[in-house]
């Protein structure tokens, strides 16, 4: 059994660009999924808060990756209904210029990139 972490992580959609991820962080061990997120790329932008934004807007993914790593890790991790929703969402590949490729493909490539 992992055991809990005192550290609790809203994540939710940023209120004006549109495609951002907001991680609001509390708890006596906050620090702990602040380093964790940090790695993943996430950008501190003010005490407990960071924003993960990226070029190939897939930071829905990216935050539902971080929402499993945390939670693993003993982390509270408490995901809104809109970011759920964008989570949920698939992209569309129509406009993706590597059509015969898998979407775990185009996501290693816009990775790399």
């Amino acid at each position: 059994m992992t055991p809990t972490i005192d550290a609790q992580v809203r994540l939710d959609t940023h209120p004006t660009h549109r495609s951002a991820v907001t991680a609001v962080l509390s708890g006596s061990q906050a620090h702990i999924a602040l380093v964790g997120l940090e790695a993943a790329d996430w950008t501190v932008v003010a005490d407990n808060v960071l924003v993960l934004a990226r070029i190939d807007h897939e930071e829905p993914h990216r935050a539902k990756d971080a929402a499993n790593h945390l939670s693993a890790s003993g982390i509270t991790v408490e995901i809104t209904p809109r970011l759920q929703e964008a989570m949920d969402e698939e992209w569309t590949r129509a406009n993706h210029p590597m059509l015969w490729s898998t979407r775990s493909e185009m996501r290693e490539a816009s990775n790399r990139a």
